[in-house]
């Protein structure tokens, strides 16, 4: 039976809530707005099948090697304009469709800004996953309805952080030769509790059209929280002045297991992982480094076989695993801070709250203003490129 004492020993991947064979298994959001499981000791048989089948149990977990490193950006603007990065996830999911498959990926509900895993099976409905969603997503009955699909015969994509991921994998129990599989390297999960807390903070300003955590209107290396109000209003903003993403990385608002998390390395479980690569300008000229590239790496031989077949969607540069694979072992920093910023998170209004820890300051509101005027200016790169190599 699952218990969960330590907080870092769950990340919240929903296997248990799935595989339990009498569902007697709760998802319960926490104070800090995380979900973790919560057994009916009444109907609990102790099959013990919760505990075994945990992915943080890593005598479950296989992981696999590189067998190709790539970087690569989608020739189809209009993709890579929508994407986070340089569009990498849209033709693995557009070669799965185009086959009768299914894919599972992440979306935010426009009308309440819930973030969760859903399906779909159809290449216009692939924009729903498009662009990064900075808050944990909510699996639900994914990983049942990927089984159900998977038993039918059909072609499933499969796509989430490394610990859903293993998660699947650990409920299905049996290796599938028409999964696939595409994890994300992630810094860490937001709550989805403080989320809903800052959107409901955000529409007593006005009722939401949509939000993107990374937009890129002023560029990649600019990517800002894009705001879209219905009476028209945008708001945009970067890391050094939107209160979300200065909450997200504090490290206050991540959930607990994220620093210590066991999935940062080069070996993973899935078919992919794909990430940002920021820094495509000193690796390669061959990229427009303006409008975003993805790092990406492929464990497996049918994730290779799958590549060679997109290839021709993407600019493509051949680069080493060392090369691609940098930042991809590095964890978030706990913030000694955070229990005190939760206490207030319970007691406090969102607005007190942002006022309290992440206050528009001058010295902020001067951030914004110069970054902004680097960027009008096309020096914004220049300095970040300095900065890497002072840094390096």
């Amino acid at each position: 039976m699952i218990k969960v004492d330590d907080k870092t020993k769950c990340s919240g991947c929903g296997t248990c809530y799935n595989i339990c064979p009498q569902k007697c298994i709760s998802m319960i959001e926490d104070e800090e707005g995380f979900l973790y499981p919560k057994v009916d000791m009444d109907a609990c048989v102790n099959c013990g099948l919760c505990d075994r089948m945990c992915p943080l149990n890593e005598k479950n977990n296989k992981k696999y090697g590189v067998v190709q490193s790539e970087i690569v950006q989608n020739k189809d603007l209009e993709v890579l304009r929508q994407s986070t990065s340089g569009g990498a996830f849209t033709p693995i999911a557009q070669y799965i469709l185009q086959r009768n498959g299914v894919v599972f990926g992440v979306e935010m509900d426009e009308d309440s800004n819930f973030v969760k895993h859903i399906k779909v099976e159809k290449e216009q409905n692939l924009i729903r996953f498009r662009n990064s969603k900075y808050v944990q997503s909510y699996i639900g009955n994914s990983f049942n309805d990927a089984k159900q699909e998977l038993q039918k015969g059909r072609l499933v994509c499969f796509s989430g952080t490394p610990c859903q991921i293993q998660g699947l994998k650990n409920y299905l129990h049996k290796k599938y030769e028409n999964l696939i599989t595409v994890d994300v390297v992630c810094r860490g999960v937001p709550s989805p509790g403080v989320w809903k807390k800052y959107t409901d903070y955000l529409k007593q300003k006005g009722k939401l059209s949509s939000v993107r955590f990374r937009d890129k209107s002023l560029g990649y290396q600019y990517s800002t929280m894009e705001v879209v109000y219905k009476d028209g209003k945008i708001e945009r903003n970067g890391i050094e002045s939107d209160q979300w993403l200065r909450m997200f990385f504090s490290g206050m608002i991540l959930r607990p297991s994220c620093p210590t998390c066991n999935f940062r390395s080069v070996e993973r479980c899935s078919d992919f992982t794909i990430w940002d690569c920021f820094n495509v300008s000193d690796l390669t000229k061959e990229l427009d480094e303006t409008k975003g590239a993805t790092r990406m790496l492929i464990h497996t031989k049918r994730g290779q076989e799958i590549f060679n077949e997109i290839r021709d969607r993407f600019y493509v540069v051949d680069a080493d695993v060392k090369t691609v694979a940098v930042g991809i072992t590095e964890k978030p920093d706990f913030n000694k801070k955070k229990y005190e910023f939760i206490q207030d998170y319970n007691k406090l209004s969102m607005e007190e709250l942002l006022n309290k820890w992440f206050p528009m300051t001058f010295k902020v509101k001067a951030k914004k203003l110069v970054r902004r005027m680097l960027n009008g200016m096309g020096l914004d790169m220049v300095v970040k490129k300095l900065k890497r190599k002072i840094g390096g």
